[in-house]
Parts: C-alpha cells; sequence; structure tokens
C-alpha cells in the first residue's frame, strides 16, 4: 500500500488541500486505484450559468462576482482535478477580460475548460478556436479576407499546440488566411458565426501542403493528420503539464514516456494526467519541492484550511496584488510558474490576506487553534501542522516556529489571544504551505 506521505502529495497536486481523514482511506488501497478514482469526473457538478448574469449589474461587477464564484467552486470542489485542470487551462489558452469586456463570454469559456479539462485535447482546441472570447482577444472576429489578421494564428502553433521555433511566417500568414470568415456574429459578439463571403478560399501553402485550408483544418492537421507535428504537440503539452503537477523541464526519458502514452491514447488530456501521476518521477524529491502553489491554489487551500467561504474574504481583491486574478492573466502566455511567485511583493501580498484571513476567523469565533494555548510549544507547534495538513515540516521550520511562539508566551505584556492568531498567520506564511 502506498505511503501517506505520497497520497497527500498527490492530492494537494491534483486539487487543493490533502484532507488527513482522505489521506489515510486512500492510502489503504493501491496507487492506481487512487490515481482512477481522482480522475473520476462522474461527480462533478452541473455547470449552470449563474444567476447574477440576470441580475443586471455593470461588467465589472460581474467579473468580481465571477471571480467569487469560481473561487467558491474551487474550495468546494468533489473532484477538486477539473476545477484544477481547468485553471491550468485558463493559463494555457489565456484571455484578459480587460480586452474581451464580457464577464459572461469568459464564463462559457471558463465552462469550456471544464467540461473538456480531462478530455480531448484536439476537441478543447477546436472549441477553444471558435470560442468569441478567444475570437474576441486575439482578433479572429476582425479576421477577414483581403486583411487576414495574424494574431490567432501565431499563438495556435507558438502558444497553443506546438511551441516556438516549429513553424514558419509563411505558415502564421496561410494560417491566418484559412481562419478568414471565422468570426462573431454581426450584431451579437456572444455569438460564433462562419462568413463564408469573408473566408478566403484559394489555395495556401501550409508546412509544405497545398490546399484550400480551413481554420478547423489546421488543428486536425496539426494534431492528428501530421505525426510530426502530433508528436511535436504532445511533447509540448506534456512539459507543461508535467511542469504543473510535478516539477518543471522533466529528463527527456521522462518526457518521452509521458508523451508517448498521451499519443497512444489519441490526446486524451485524461490519459497524460494518469501517465504523470503514475510515472515513478512525480513521487521524486524533485517533484515534492517542486510545485510552488499558485496565488489561487494558495488561496484556495487556505480557505479549504480556515473553514471559510469565498464571499466572506473577498479574496479576489488580495489576488490582484499577488499577480494572479482569475479571468485576468497578464498577457496571451498567461501566468509564469514555480520561482515566479516567491517574489516579495508576492510575498507580502500573501502576508496581507493571511493576516485579513486570520481576523476573519477571529471574528466568527469559530476558535480554530484555541486548543493550542493549553499545549506546550512543542505540542501546539505539531497541532497546527496536523491543522494546515503540513505532513513533513522541515527542522528549520518546525524550531523557528517553536522559538517564535515560546517568546510570544514569554511576553507578559502580550494579549494572551495575539499567540493563536499569530500561529494561524505563520502557519500560512511557511514554506510548507507556499510549496505544495
Amino acid at each position: 500500500m502506498p505511503d501517506p506521505v505520497d497520497v497527500a502529495h498527490l492530492l494537494r497536486r491534483t486539487g487543493f488541500v490533502a484532507d488527513p481523514a482522505r489521506v489515510a482511506a486512500l492510502a489503504a488501497q493501491p496507487w492506481d486505484v487512487t490515481v482512477d478514482q481522482l480522475l473520476d469526473t462522474t461527480g462533478v457538478p452541473s455547470d449552470t450559468e449563474p444567476a447574477f448574469f440576470s441580475e443586471g449589474l455593470a461588467d465589472w461587477q460581474l467579473e468580481r462576482q465571477l471571480q467569487l464564484w469560481w473561487l467558491e467552486r474551487m474550495r468546494t470542489a468533489p473532484v477538486p482535478i477539473v476545477e484544477r485542470m481547468a485553471l491550468f487551462w485558463h493559463g494555457h489558452f489565456a484571455t484578459e477580460n480587460q480586452k474581451v469586456g464580457d464577464s459572461l463570454l469568459m464564463y462559457r469559456q471558463n465552462a469550456l475548460f471544464r467540461r473538456l479539462a480531462l478530455g480531448s485535447f484536439r476537441q478543447l482546441v477546436q472549441e477553444m478556436s471558435v470560442q468569441p472570447a478567444m475570437l474576441a482577444y486575439l482578433d479572429n472576429d476582425k479576421n477577414r479576407k483581403g486583411a487576414p489578421n495574424e494574431n490567432f494564428a501565431r499563438e495556435l502553433m507558438e502558444l497553443f499546440t506546438l511551441g516556438v521555433n516549429e513553424y514558419s511566417q509563411p505558415d502564421v500568414v496561410a494560417s491566418a488566411r484559412a481562419w478568414t470568415g471565422h468570426n462573431t456574429l454581426d450584431g451579437d459578439p456572444r455569438q460564433y458565426h462562419f462568413y463564408l463571403n469573408r473566408h478566403d478560399t484559394d489555395p495556401k501553402t501550409f508546412m509544405g501542403e497545398t490546399r484550400a485550408w480551413d481554420g478547423p483544418e489546421i488543428i486536425d492537421y496539426l494534431l492528428d493528420e501530421n505525426p510530426t507535428t502530433q508528436a511535436t504537440a504532445a511533447r509540448f503539452i506534456a512539459r507543461k503539464l508535467f511542469g504543473h503537477l510535478a516539477y518543471p523541464d522533466p529528463p527527456d526519458a521522462v518526457l518521452g514516456a509521458i508523451a508517448a502514452e498521451f499519443v497512444a491514447a489519441d490526446l486524451e488530456i485524461r490519459a497524460l494526467v494518469r501517465a504523470i501521476l503514475l510515472h515513478p518521477a512525480f513521487l521524486s524529491p524533485e517533484a515534492r519541492a517542486g510545485h510552488v502553489r499558485t496565488p489561487v491554489e494558495w488561496v484556495v487551500c487556505a480557505l479549504q484550511v480556515l473553514g471559510l467561504d469565498a464571499p466572506a474574504t473577498n479574496p479576489q481583491w488580495w489576488l490582484y496584488d499577488m499577480g494572479q486574478l482569475p479571468f485576468e492573466p497578464p498577457h496571451v502566455a498567461g501566468w509564469e510558474d514555480n520561482g515566479f511567485w516567491l517574489s516579495t511583493g508576492n510575498v507580502w501580498a500573501r502576508a496581507n490576506f493571511a493576516r485579513h484571513a486570520t481576523w476573519r476567523i477571529y471574528s466568527a469565533g469559530t476558535g480554530l487553534l484555541a486548543e493550542t494555548k493549553a499545549m506546550t510549544v512543542p505540542a501546539a507547534v505539531q497541532r497546527a501542522f496536523d491543522v494546515f495538513t503540513i505532513d513533513t515540516p522541515s527542522p528549520a521550520t518546525r524550531a523557528r516556529l517553536e522559538e517564535w511562539l515560546a517568546a510570544q508566551r514569554g511576553d507578559g505584556s502580550a494579549w494572551r489571544e495575539l499567540q493563536v492568531l499569530n500561529l494561524i498567520t505563520l502557519m500560512m506564511l511557511t514554506p510548507e504551505f507556499t510549496i505544495a
């Protein structure tokens, strides 16, 4: 049977928190059975359009409501891998509402990422390509014969499927022409519409093939018809997803193995995720220390541990300062990962939210960690580790917290409750809570 520490690692990477009771239950069965259970999406709640879209709010208000809605959905998700993957795809197919200007379209794109989170990568790319939020964001809503726009055509290859230096400028031009006419509906930009009279039906040469290319055929060629580009795309996505679930820049042998399984499964995302989670590298020392929680992951984990909901804390205001505000990635390449989130400014923003959440706990009167006041210093610190689901704290972290708590208790002028409140705040800022 698997080590409970390994199971906790798996739960943190496929969701947001490693609940001790669930760790114990899953540690009593084979690893592959647990992986398959975590990837079973039959228990995902229905995805219906939130009611606030019919309340006549301004779009900036709708976006704030949508951010809270998604954070709360992540916090309460019974199948967290789906929300975790929707967040991954949101960063991969990055779209900013600041440009799109329609939160309903952002919700619909979010619903697409959730629906196909573990589905066919080819289908996901096809549907994403004609989703009105993406059409507006990368200007394909204006792409027409005689004035082709290259924005989407370029990013489709460079950021979404193949990676840099895997295509030529003539390929971009040909693809842009192929995507002409794939616009939004005149008079209703919330609907996709194909205008044949705006489509360039002339022959185009794309990657050495001359045809009367149409946009969706470009995707089919890259991800299905051409084995070379399919393999390139498989490695590109496998590398990025392995970096998200395990650690960045895996060795060629690891990357080759998981990419081969991705191709063998006809680019089914579930098969790729399963291959990553079953590979020995997923449990390596590099993997255990290889993922810094993004601000959204960190906030959702904190809310789960603290027992607070998103509307009670409004974390979107602090997420802006942390640098990862849902529905507002910084650019088309999405958010950075791992070490990027360890900047001084980001850590201070986390500290500010941690303190805010701590006071919310105090005002709610939950009594979180109140029992530690009657414990010895080592026992109190260990209790805090348990509550915050930190199973393997470093000796340095433990020693520093024990030293601090002893000093806090020794300060006769300090408010007695402060030792508990400060302990809650500090636990959220430990390296072990920051690195999942």
